[in-house]
């Protein structure tokens, strides 16, 4: 009967420990999300988010973010842990599979959009959207698309998913539950575009929060996808270049279905393109091809 007794209390505190432990790690994950968004409006600055003067400062803001979230990851698990922890690998950034991680999510999330690619790239050649190439020689030059293209996906990734996703998973959330906090915290975090909306695109307060929450809910879809490739990889680096994609190529432009002449070619890329990626999506992600020791440390599926 002693032992039965201290086993109930030995689990009693286990339970205390895990529920405080979660608890702690949403709290932590929740504030990483504020300091983020908040960071943007602390500079006393009115002009629209595309004025050089507010990129610029957004800039520094988001630097500052990509300092202590990782800051607050790391003394996070330090405290909890006795022995010596790969802190690096917590924050996707091991070199171990790193070459497969810069190219396979890219090519998986290329896949996904082959029919816009084959659109804009082969059929519309009346098509605005810059050639890969020329961005890239743009980026020292234009800062918005530099923040489009780098800054900003850097930014997201590395606080949403290195940091924020890696704190819930280590707190001892789900794989999947953590899959889904981490992109609701990124999605809730686009809201603040209404505040743009309103004051500098003219946009009344109804069609300001139809549009918030649209990009709330593809952002959030986003998120979940982003979280899944770096939950499978185990690298930062796989979603932030998926991120830094989706942002150069923008929502597809399916009414482009119905009136292109070429709408038949069109129809097939596009269905091909969702079937591949579905097809893709675990072998593409496989841990073995990237870091499997990620395993090691993740807690299991419950």
């Amino acid at each position: 009967a002693p032992a039965h007794h201290q086993e109930q209390e030995e689990g009693f505190e286990y339970a205390m420990m895990m529920i405080l432990k979660s608890g702690s790690g949403l709290l932590l994950s929740g504030l990483l999300a504020m300091i983020f968004v908040g960071s943007l409006y602390i500079w006393k600055n009115d002009k629209e988010r595309d004025n050089p003067e507010t990129i610029q400062k957004r800039f520094i803001s988001m630097a500052f973010c990509c300092i202590i979230s990782p800051i607050h990851v790391i003394m996070f698990i330090h405290f909890q842990e006795k022995e010596e922890v790969d802190y690096l690998t917590w924050l996707g950034l091991s070199p171990i599979g790193l070459p497969a991680a810069v190219i396979l999510p890219l090519a998986l999330t290329a896949t996904l959009f082959l029919g816009p690619l084959v659109d804009i790239f082969w059929l519309d050649k009346s098509s605005h959207l810059e050639s890969p190439l020329a961005i890239f020689t743009a980026l020292t030059t234009d800062l918005r698309k530099m923040r489009n293209y780098v800054v900003a996906p850097f930014a997201e990734e590395l606080v949403y998913r290195a940091c924020i996703l890696s704190v819930l998973v280590y707190s001892g959330w789900s794989l999947t539950l953590a899959s889904v906090i981490a992109p609701l915290m990124f999605g809730i975090a686009h809201l603040h575009h209404f505040r743009h909306l309103t004051r500098h695109a003219g946009y009344d307060r109804e069609r300001s929060m139809r549009i918030v929450c649209f990009q709330a809910g593809y952002t959030t879809l986003f998120g979940i996808y982003a979280s899944f490739l770096f939950l499978r990889t185990g690298h930062f680096v796989a979603p932030f270049l998926s991120h830094a994609f989706c942002n150069y190529m923008g929502l597809p432009e399916l009414h482009r279905l119905n009136s292109s002449k070429d709408k038949n070619i069109l129809i097939v890329a596009y269905l091909a393109g969702i079937i591949g990626f579905f097809a893709l999506l675990m072998p593409l992600t496989n841990p073995e091809w990237y870091n499997p020791y990620i395993w090691n440390f993740v807690p299991s599926e419950t």
